[in-house]
């Protein structure tokens, strides 16, 4: 009976520790939100005008217009909350997460805090940040130990990339300084983005319909020695939120000489722009907004 009491008692103690960690890290990512937030340009953002999309190449153009984007105002923030799966490993088992994530479009950035159950079972946290041109991703299990803390110029090219790929959600951000275009065909175009002395490139892919469908570029894979990989994000389903429709369900993978490797599936849940604060510092108003 005493090894019951005792081993109760330890489970209790480890699960206190777990969940005093766990508010530590995410009072940590919502403080780094919020200074994203307020450093953000946020003056009044006039609507995007028709004729600021003629220097865009024909299908960039076209997807500006058919998200509806055009004559709304322009996104300085953005915030959403996401969900989905991950896996480490074309071998290794999906594991569900939750995430939100808050953008600033001039300047660019971001911040993702994310919990995840490895093996459905596990709590690990996380959170990637682009930042002044430099990215960071930081893994803990059960927000007690460091599991990753990635940063350099591999990092920061791929948070780059990361930035670059999902003005997806807010379209009108394809228009920012940092950013050019060149026309490829109908229905693909690319994008090179310039900032804090770091250069990343990706096509962009559309459909018949004027969807962005896809995105592909050489981005730098982790691991003992960081390589350039083919990456890859591809959609399966799109809808309208807030007047403009964006991509809300796809997966992103590498296109290894070994085969594919998707590795993370997600699925928007809710997107605002020019809403600078928390989901949680606001949730009445958030209410009110459904």
């Amino acid at each position: 009976m005493r090894f019951v009491i005792g081993l109760l008692v330890a489970i209790a103690v480890a699960l206190a520790l777990v969940a005093a960690a766990t508010r530590r890290f995410h009072r940590r990512i919502d403080g780094e939100a919020r200074a994203l937030l307020v450093a953000a340009r946020a003056a009044p953002a006039p609507a995007l005008g028709a004729s600021e999309l003629a220097r865009l190449p024909p299908p960039v153009r076209r997807w500006l217009e058919a998200s509806g984007a055009v004559e709304r105002p322009r996104a300085a923030t953005v915030r959403l909350k996401q969900q989905g799966a991950m896996r480490t490993a074309p071998d290794k088992p999906w594991s569900p997460f939750v995430a939100e994530q808050y953008f600033s479009v001039d300047p660019p950035g971001f911040v993702w805090g994310v919990d995840v159950k490895m093996m459905r079972v596990l709590p690990f946290s996380g959170r990637d940040l682009y930042l002044a041109g430099r990215g960071n991703m930081l893994i803990k299990a059960a927000s007690l130990a460091t599991v990753a803390d990635g940063k350099g110029p591999e990092i920061d090219q791929g948070a780059m990339l990361r930035f670059l790929g999902e003005m997806i959600w807010f379209p009108s951000g394809v228009l920012s300084d940092y950013v050019t275009w060149e026309g490829i065909d109908d229905r693909h175009a690319r994008a090179t983005m310039r900032y804090g002395g770091v250069n990343a490139s990706a096509v962009f892919e559309f459909d018949g319909s004027d969807r962005f469908v896809g995105l592909t570029a050489d981005r730098f894979m982790s691991g003992a020695a960081p390589r350039l990989e083919k990456w890859q994000i591809r959609v399966t389903d799109w809808r309208t939120i807030r007047g403009i429709e964006i991509p809300v369900q796809g997966d992103v993978l590498w296109k290894l000489p070994e085969g594919d490797f998707d590795y993370f599936r997600f699925r928007i849940s809710d997107l605002e722009a020019n809403h600078p604060a928390l989901y949680r510092d606001q949730p009445d108003a958030l209410a009110e907004s459904r």
